[in-house]
Protein backbone atom coordinates (compact mmCIF):
# COMPACT_ATOMS: atom_id res chain seq x y z
CA UNK A 1 0.00 0.00 0.00
CA UNK A 2 2.79 2.45 0.95
CA UNK A 3 4.68 1.64 -2.26
CA UNK A 4 1.53 2.32 -4.31
CA UNK A 5 0.99 5.71 -2.66
CA UNK A 6 4.65 6.63 -3.08
CA UNK A 7 4.57 5.57 -6.75
CA UNK A 8 1.44 7.67 -7.27
CA UNK A 9 3.07 10.73 -5.69
CA UNK A 10 6.18 10.30 -7.84
CA UNK A 11 4.00 10.02 -10.95
CA UNK A 12 2.05 13.17 -10.03
CA UNK A 13 5.32 15.00 -9.41
CA UNK A 14 6.68 14.10 -12.85
CA UNK A 15 3.40 15.00 -14.55
CA UNK A 16 3.50 18.45 -12.88
CA UNK A 17 7.15 18.84 -13.82
CA UNK A 18 6.43 17.95 -17.45
CA UNK A 19 3.47 20.34 -17.43
CA UNK A 20 5.74 23.19 -16.28
CA UNK A 21 7.90 22.63 -19.36
CA UNK A 22 5.22 21.86 -21.96
CA UNK A 23 2.17 24.03 -21.09
CA UNK A 24 3.93 27.42 -21.47
CA UNK A 25 4.76 26.62 -25.09
CA UNK A 26 1.06 27.03 -25.87
CA UNK A 27 1.02 30.48 -24.21
CA UNK A 28 3.85 32.01 -26.22
CA UNK A 29 7.11 31.16 -24.50
CA UNK A 30 8.73 28.10 -22.98
CA UNK A 31 10.32 28.43 -19.55
CA UNK A 32 14.10 28.68 -19.51
CA UNK A 33 15.34 29.51 -16.00
CA UNK A 34 18.28 31.92 -16.06
CA UNK A 35 21.58 31.46 -14.28
CA UNK A 36 22.30 33.79 -11.37
CA UNK A 37 25.12 35.31 -13.44
CA UNK A 38 22.73 36.26 -16.25
CA UNK A 39 20.19 37.67 -13.80
CA UNK A 40 22.87 40.00 -12.38
CA UNK A 41 23.89 41.03 -15.93
CA UNK A 42 20.27 41.87 -16.78
CA UNK A 43 19.79 43.95 -13.64
CA UNK A 44 23.00 45.93 -14.22
CA UNK A 45 22.16 46.45 -17.90
CA UNK A 46 18.70 47.77 -17.01
CA UNK A 47 20.17 50.62 -14.96
CA UNK A 48 17.49 50.26 -12.30
CA UNK A 49 17.13 53.09 -9.80
CA UNK A 50 15.79 52.78 -6.24
CA UNK A 51 12.02 53.18 -6.08
CA UNK A 52 11.35 52.32 -9.72
CA UNK A 53 8.57 49.93 -10.71
CA UNK A 54 10.13 46.89 -12.39
CA UNK A 55 7.72 44.63 -14.29
CA UNK A 56 8.53 41.13 -15.49
CA UNK A 57 6.01 39.89 -18.06
CA UNK A 58 6.18 36.11 -18.07
CA UNK A 59 7.94 36.15 -14.69
CA UNK A 60 8.36 32.38 -14.28
CA UNK A 61 9.77 31.58 -10.85
CA UNK A 62 10.23 35.27 -9.93
CA UNK A 63 14.00 35.13 -9.48
CA UNK A 64 14.67 38.18 -11.69
CA UNK A 65 12.17 40.25 -9.67
CA UNK A 66 13.65 39.06 -6.37
CA UNK A 67 17.21 39.86 -7.42
CA UNK A 68 16.22 43.29 -8.78
CA UNK A 69 14.33 44.13 -5.61
CA UNK A 70 17.20 43.05 -3.34
CA UNK A 71 20.04 44.62 -5.32
CA UNK A 72 18.46 47.82 -6.62
CA UNK A 73 15.64 48.45 -4.11
CA UNK A 74 12.93 48.50 -6.76
CA UNK A 75 9.29 47.50 -6.47
CA UNK A 76 8.54 44.44 -8.55
CA UNK A 77 5.45 43.23 -10.39
CA UNK A 78 5.42 39.83 -12.02
CA UNK A 79 2.83 38.47 -14.43
CA UNK A 80 2.70 34.73 -15.07
CA UNK A 81 -0.03 32.61 -16.64
CA UNK A 82 1.17 29.24 -15.33
CA UNK A 83 -0.44 28.63 -11.90
CA UNK A 84 2.40 26.37 -10.74
CA UNK A 85 5.02 29.04 -11.43
CA UNK A 86 2.81 31.67 -9.81
CA UNK A 87 2.64 29.58 -6.64
CA UNK A 88 6.40 28.88 -6.79
CA UNK A 89 7.33 32.54 -7.30
CA UNK A 90 5.01 33.70 -4.51
CA UNK A 91 6.64 31.13 -2.23
CA UNK A 92 10.13 32.48 -3.12
CA UNK A 93 8.98 36.07 -2.54
CA UNK A 94 7.65 35.14 0.92
CA UNK A 95 10.78 33.19 1.90
CA UNK A 96 12.94 36.16 0.86
CA UNK A 97 10.71 38.46 2.97
CA UNK A 98 9.89 40.69 -0.01
CA UNK A 99 6.08 40.50 0.09
CA UNK A 100 5.86 44.25 0.65
CA UNK A 101 7.97 45.00 -2.44
CA UNK A 102 6.96 42.33 -4.98
CA UNK A 103 3.55 41.30 -6.26
CA UNK A 104 3.02 38.27 -8.47
CA UNK A 105 -0.17 38.20 -10.56
CA UNK A 106 -1.60 35.21 -12.31
CA UNK A 107 -2.71 36.50 -15.65
CA UNK A 108 -2.09 37.05 -19.30
CA UNK A 109 0.70 39.51 -20.05
CA UNK A 110 -1.07 40.59 -23.24
CA UNK A 111 -3.91 42.12 -21.18
CA UNK A 112 -1.98 43.30 -18.12
CA UNK A 113 -1.90 46.98 -17.10
CA UNK A 114 1.69 48.20 -17.50
CA UNK A 115 0.92 51.92 -17.15
CA UNK A 116 2.89 52.21 -13.88
CA UNK A 117 6.01 50.38 -15.10
CA UNK A 118 9.28 52.29 -15.24
CA UNK A 119 11.09 49.23 -16.60
CA UNK A 120 9.60 46.17 -18.31
CA UNK A 121 11.72 43.04 -18.57
CA UNK A 122 10.89 40.48 -21.26
CA UNK A 123 12.41 37.07 -21.93
CA UNK A 124 10.05 36.04 -24.71
CA UNK A 125 10.34 34.48 -28.15
CA UNK A 126 10.04 36.56 -31.32
CA UNK A 127 6.50 35.23 -31.80
CA UNK A 128 5.41 36.39 -28.34
CA UNK A 129 7.14 39.77 -28.77
CA UNK A 130 5.47 40.26 -32.16
CA UNK A 131 2.12 39.61 -30.52
CA UNK A 132 2.86 41.99 -27.64
CA UNK A 133 4.08 44.88 -29.81
CA UNK A 134 3.03 47.46 -30.85
CA UNK A 135 -0.16 47.39 -28.74
CA UNK A 136 1.68 47.55 -25.41
CA UNK A 137 3.37 50.84 -26.37
CA UNK A 138 0.10 52.74 -25.97
CA UNK A 139 -0.30 51.41 -22.42
CA UNK A 140 3.19 52.32 -21.21
CA UNK A 141 4.56 55.43 -19.52
CA UNK A 142 6.20 57.76 -22.03
CA UNK A 143 9.51 57.40 -20.16
CA UNK A 144 9.43 53.62 -19.73
CA UNK A 145 12.37 51.38 -20.57
CA UNK A 146 12.12 47.86 -21.99
CA UNK A 147 14.79 45.21 -21.47
CA UNK A 148 14.71 42.12 -23.70
CA UNK A 149 16.90 39.09 -23.18
CA UNK A 150 18.01 36.99 -26.19
CA UNK A 151 15.23 38.17 -28.52
CA UNK A 152 14.98 41.73 -29.86
CA UNK A 153 11.76 43.52 -30.71
CA UNK A 154 11.47 43.50 -34.47
CA UNK A 155 10.85 46.88 -36.11
CA UNK A 156 12.02 48.74 -33.01
CA UNK A 157 15.56 50.11 -32.81
CA UNK A 158 17.27 49.37 -29.47
CA UNK A 159 18.82 52.28 -27.60
CA UNK A 160 21.58 50.03 -26.32
CA UNK A 161 22.81 46.46 -26.99
CA UNK A 162 25.33 44.64 -24.81
CA UNK A 163 28.60 43.31 -26.25
CA UNK A 164 27.25 39.73 -26.41
CA UNK A 165 24.24 41.03 -28.36
CA UNK A 166 21.75 39.20 -26.15
CA UNK A 167 20.48 42.13 -24.07
CA UNK A 168 18.49 44.89 -25.72
CA UNK A 169 17.42 48.15 -24.09
CA UNK A 170 14.60 50.20 -25.59
CA UNK A 171 13.91 53.66 -24.22
CA UNK A 172 10.64 55.41 -24.93
CA UNK A 173 10.68 59.18 -24.96
CA UNK A 174 7.52 61.24 -25.06
CA UNK A 175 6.95 62.57 -28.56
CA UNK A 176 9.67 60.41 -30.14
CA UNK A 177 8.75 58.33 -33.14
CA UNK A 178 9.34 54.62 -32.70
CA UNK A 179 10.49 53.34 -36.08
CA UNK A 180 7.94 51.11 -37.80
CA UNK A 181 5.54 51.32 -34.83
CA UNK A 182 4.89 55.05 -35.00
Amino acid sequence: MTVTILSGLVLVFFILLAGMAIIPVFFGAPWHPLSDKNIIRIIKFAGLKPGENFYDLGSGDGRVLIAASKKRFVRGVGVEIDPIKVWLSRYFVITEKLSEKIRIHRGNMFDFDVSQADVIYLYLTHQALDRLFPEILDRMKPSARIICYRFCIRNLEPTKVNKDQNLFLYTLNKGRTLNAYS
